[in-house]
């Protein structure tokens, strides 16, 4: 077995529970879900999410949802805070490492301790904690792939669409050819690689702001108890 996939083998053992752990809501017993983006990582001039989200926390009476326009100012705030983070990553152009293995992979945080800038962006939001759970439990997380729990929930209250988070989580490529050690060459190119990657995205986030925010208003209001914590929390 290789050294990936004893280490990938090691990791997602327990990921089945942490799954199960975070899908517990504390805004209700009553599982929460949305849809992720179809396929693989989309690209970054196609990161605009349309996909419905199901009715969710239906106990939650109309006296208590916020209005569109309290929910929107919010989510608009938080977006901006979290394209903020987004370019202060990029500006420190520090980035995980793929020792892991030879093909394309997402390292949420690697053997040094470098975040990548999804998990940069949630832990900077104030979900330390979070990012370390992922980071233990499941660590080639794909975030395009999430359905449900904390992770979803700060998705859904990011100011940014599921397919948006997917295109910021870009995977990284191996920066070793034979021992799984940082090769100085690999790390330049795959630095050259992220920063152009990073502002394509930057730039398609920018670009489609409104009708995003739109789709990001739709998808928190089916979520009732979460938009009125949101709103008021």
């Amino acid at each position: 077995m290789s050294r990936f996939s004893t280490r990938l083998f090691s990791r997602f053992v327990i990921a089945g529970s942490f799954v199960a752990a975070l899908a517990t809501s504390a805004f209700g017993a009553e599982p929460r879900f949305a849809q992720p983006p179809p396929g693989a990582q989309p690209a970054a001039d196609r990161i605009v999410d349309t996909d419905p989200m199901m009715p969710r926390d239906r106990g939650i009476t109309a006296r208590k949802m916020p209005s569109r326009a309290e929910v929107r100012a919010k989510l608009a705030a938080a977006r901006a805070a979290n394209l903020q983070r987004f370019r202060a990553y990029q500006t420190k152009g520090v980035f995980p490492s793929n020792t892991f293995d030879t093909r394309k992979l997402n390292v949420w945080i690697d053997d040094a301790g470098n975040l990548c800038a999804a998990a940069t962006i949630i832990s900077a939001s104030g979900k330390t904690q979070l990012v370390q759970q992922v980071g233990e439990q499941n660590n080639f997380i794909r975030l395009a792939d999430v359905r449900q729990g904390p992770l979803m929930d700060w998705i859904l209250t990011s100011g940014l669409t599921q397919q948006e988070i997917a295109a910021i989580q870009e995977p990284f490529m191996p920066v070793y050819r034979e021992q799984p050690t940082v090769e100085p060459d690999l790390r330049t190119a795959e630095n050259q690689r992220l920063m152009k990657k990073y502002k394509a995205v930057e730039a398609q986030i920018v670009k489609n702001q409104k009708r995003s925010l739109d789709v990001a208003v739709d998808r928190l209001m089916k979520n009732p108890a979460l938009a009125w914590s949101f709103v008021n929390g």
